[in-house]
């Protein structure tokens, strides 16, 4: 699951497999990720995306550059 994706011509790295990486579960990483833009004054809606999960819902997940 540690696949880089390309999202804008840019590899990215999704909250989502950052979860999984870490053992947190994703809404934590959501809210790290919400927080530490927050700081750097940074908009997360430009990393937004959505998934569908084991159930066909849609959910929200963050595309994370490089930088």
């Amino acid at each position: 699951m540690s696949e880089l994706l390309t999202f804008n011509n840019e590899l990215t790295m999704s909250s989502r497999e950052i979860a999984t990486l870490t053992g947190k579960k994703h809404y934590d990483v959501m809210r790290d990720i919400e927080l530490l833009a927050a700081q750097l004054e940074v908009d997360v809606s430009k990393f937004g995306g959505i998934y569908t999960d084991s159930q066909n819902r849609q959910q929200a997940e963050y595309l994370l550059d490089k930088d």
